[in-house]
């Protein structure tokens, strides 16, 4: 199998926090929440609304790249390609799949990338594996390869198996979606505007197990201490806006203002799905965005009360753009991803593949998705071989956030240049 060998690295709650290297085991164990619809709908079978486990893809055969690009055959998730395979698979690559004119319209979202790794030390690592690790330095010089080689993808997307090793990420991931909703908001309270999003309270470190979703919403445990962001119409929003993590506001005035996750109080949650489904509210076949919202909407009261058995409980910040994630820069639709960043480091590029059950020319049958994607985000249910990609907004973003669930291939991108050169 093959090995990265030298020098190396790995980072929604979002930003990054410290550094983090972690051994990969080969088995997946993992059996997740993850946000957006998912978290309110339960999977088909599944006793508690958790997830199951994806499909699995078996390892690939032993490859036959150059000794400095093997990995070690001990526990690995992430295995080098032959250069035959990974020329075919840099061929599918389609910029249109990700609503994308061109590669280089990447260049943006690559350089938000670039600042971020050149931040990080370079010579620490920033993803270890048993028998090897690639340091922070080695993830920004693959970085700024593929950004001087955007200009000629597009006429020849083979260059990128021939300046870089991909490294298949195995058992497959799954591969779910968020977005960021807009919604109608009031900066005051008002008469039809009655639910606060709330900035977080001063003493919330001291004290987050004092503020759960029951003493804030029913408790009024933040009343009075000018905390409210602004207000918003059902009584389900604030839930689906901590649920996303953040989305954009649309005042009386026209002006339209970003928000954004600024901190929580750590405590477990739960899906408003699920909790609606345990108490009969409403039945499985009518968990979806809209019935959730019509049903807040005519019983405000019990619906109150019913959230307040997810504990957890998220705070918010304005921010100049509808989306942010843990880079402190905007997200890109079909670009962006959220990561368990002990699997895959913020910063690193990657190429992605999925199908999409919404297509994207809104007619026919699922699309798949063969690009290029970045590392950008992070969050608390992002964990093990989880991949969450950020959507956008709007309708399109908001149908296929609600059945993206689909088990993915990912290519972690390492250029040849950075694996031999020690930085």
């Amino acid at each position: 199998m093959a090995e990265i060998t030298t020098g190396a690295a790995v980072p929604r709650s979002r930003p990054g926090g410290p550094l983090l290297a972690a051994v990969l085991a080969c088995a997946l164990v993992f059996l997740l929440l993850g946000c957006g619809v998912g978290d309110y709908v339960p999977w088909p079978g599944s006793s508690g609304g958790g997830r199951p486990a994806p499909a699995r893809r078996p390892r690939i055969s032993t490859p036959s790249e150059p000794p400095e690009y093997r990995l070690s055959q001990a526990p690995a998730a992430f295995n080098a390609l032959r250069g035959s395979e990974s020329r075919l698979l840099a061929g599918q690559l389609s910029p249109a799949s990700q609503s994308l004119r061109s590669f280089t319209d990447l260049a943006g979202p690559l350089r938000f990338s670039l600042e971020y790794l050149s931040r990080m030390p370079q010579d620490a690592p920033a993803l270890v594996r048993p028998g090897g690790s690639l340091s922070w330095g080695q993830l920004r010089r693959s970085a700024e390869e593929l950004l001087a080689a955007l200009p000629g993808l597009d006429q020849d997307p083979g260059m990128l198996s021939e300046r870089f090793v991909w490294y298949e990420l195995a058992p497959s991931p799954l591969l779910t979606g968020y977005y960021s909703p807009e919604m109608e908001a009031s900066p005051v309270r008002a008469p039809g505007y009655e639910y606060p999003l709330y900035a977080p309270p001063p003493d919330l470190a001291a004290r987050p197990g004092s503020y759960d979703r029951r003493s804030v919403d029913l408790g009024q445990a933040l009343g009075g201490r000018g905390l409210e962001l602004a207000w918003l119409k059902n009584p389900a929003d604030p839930f689906l806006m901590q649920t996303e993590g953040g989305g954009s506001l649309r005042f009386p005035d026209g002006s339209v203002r970003g928000v954004h996750f600024a901190a929580t109080n750590s405590l477990p949650f739960k899906g408003l799905g699920q909790i609606l489904l345990d108490a009969g509210a409403l039945p499985k076949e009518r968990l979806n965005r809209e019935s959730i919202r019509s049903w807040c909407a005519a019983n405000s009261a019990r619906a109150l009360e019913l959230m307040a058995e997810s504990k957890s409980y998220i705070f918010f910040r304005f921010t100049a753009a509808a989306s942010e994630g843990a880079l402190g820069k905007p997200l890109t639709p079909l670009v962006s991803l959220a990561t368990d960043p002990s699997l895959l480091p913020l910063g690193a590029v990657a190429v992605l593949s999925a199908p999409l059950s919404v297509p994207l020319s809104g007619q026919g049958g699922p699309e798949p998705l063969r690009g290029l994607v970045l590392a950008q985000d992070s969050g608390a249910d992002i964990r093990g071989l989880r991949l969450d990609l950020y959507l956008g907004s709007g309708e399109r973003a908001e149908r296929l956030e609600a059945s993206l669930r689909t088990p993915a291939t990912l290519h972690l991108l390492v250029s040849k240049s950075a694996l031999r050169a020690r930085p």
